[in-house]
């Protein structure tokens, strides 16, 4: 469940301009301390992410992430998907797997 989410968090930050912790959390039925979580383990992998507190706050990508930037071989996105696969099938696992398939492409 936690690469899953990691994942999804990843590909929603690259689609999206700003999001929130508690949107994320509801959209993957996590708490938003778990997201947090989420975010510093994918900040430690080298993913340039940018949070801020108060009003208008958020999670952003602090320089844009380009998808042949994500190393990933064919073999690790296989690995993935299979993964995902295991994983209790929801509406968001089907389309992460799409999303990976299309990463494929492009390594």
């Amino acid at each position: 469940m936690q690469l899953y989410v990691m994942m999804g968090v990843l590909l929603e930050l690259m689609q999206s301009e700003k999001t929130t912790a508690s949107k994320l959390a509801d959209k993957y039925e996590v708490s938003e301390r778990s997201i947090y979580r989420y975010i510093n383990s994918l900040s430690s992998y080298g993913v340039p992410i940018y949070t801020t507190t108060g009003r208008y706050g958020g999670i952003t990508l602090s320089a844009p992430l380009e998808i042949n930037k994500l190393y990933f071989s064919k073999i690790e996105i296989d690995t993935l998907k299979q993964l995902i696969k295991k994983e209790r099938a929801t509406p968001e696992s089907a389309t992460l797997i799409q999303k990976l398939e299309y990463l494929k492409h492009y390594t």
